[in-house]
């Protein structure tokens, strides 16, 4: 599936998480009290992270749900910024910069305008060859947009970043998993140091952060 299966993490493995990952400064919060909130989602009934979601989706109940929860309105917010970090974002086709004007319009007659829908409309076997003979669009540029959309899945990686990631090698979800983040990091700043893609400079910490992310991620293109 395309994001993250949040009913598979359990709310005590999001406090683990939660507890051994290194936070942003805006992100601590969720570490205040986060033992005793826990047992008071659990006390609710809630057990894993899509329950959390589906509770948290409306902000205009906060209040409420804070009354009866005994959890801090503030501490809802980020809870439910931290628990939507792992639903993987949705670009528009464009943004990808791979596609002509005329080709991501030949998709768009396919339905398919954004990386969701490209992700999820070339799963099955031979589904890549049948969109290439429908478009004419080049089967390796068809491959080549599904493996940085595969990247894009993963929260902290952009559009540029993803390029990055598959000159060095790491060309989806399973190489970023099967790599060490040691290595990402060194391919990546000396790729960067030599093709100026971007400015900035990572460190092991932004590896790490995108790792978290990474782990939960279903790993399929590399079957197909």
């Amino acid at each position: 599936m395309y994001s993250v299966n949040l009913a598979g993490i359990t709310v005590e493995e999001f406090e683990k998480i939660m507890l051994t990952t290194q936070l942003l400064p805006s992100q601590k919060l969720i570490l205040e009290g986060i033992s005793h909130n826990t047992r008071k989602l659990k006390d609710k009934g809630l057990t894993n992270l899509q329950e959390v979601h589906d509770l948290l989706g409306k902000k205009q109940n906060y209040p409420a749900i804070s009354k009866d929860m005994g959890i801090d309105g503030d501490y809802l917010v980020i809870l439910n910024r931290m628990v939507n970090s792992y639903i993987a974002k949705v670009l528009p086709l464009g943004k990808l910069g791979i596609f002509t004007k005329e080709e991501l319009e030949l998709l768009e007659k396919e339905k398919i305008n954004n990386t969701k829908q490209y992700y999820e409309a070339l799963l099955s076997t031979g589904q890549k060859e049948e969109l290439s003979a429908r478009t004419c669009i080049s089967l390796s540029r068809i491959g080549y947009a599904l493996h940085i959309t595969d990247l894009l899945r993963i929260n902290g990686v952009g559009v540029d970043y993803a390029r990055i990631l598959y000159e060095t090698g790491v060309k989806g979800i399973g190489d970023y998993n099967r790599t060490t983040s040691e290595t990402i990091l060194r391919s990546v700043n000396e790729l960067n140091r030599e093709r100026a893609f971007s400015k900035a400079t990572l460190g092991i910490s932004d590896i790490d952060y995108c790792r978290r992310f990474c782990e939960k991620l279903d790993d399929e293109i590399s079957y197909l």
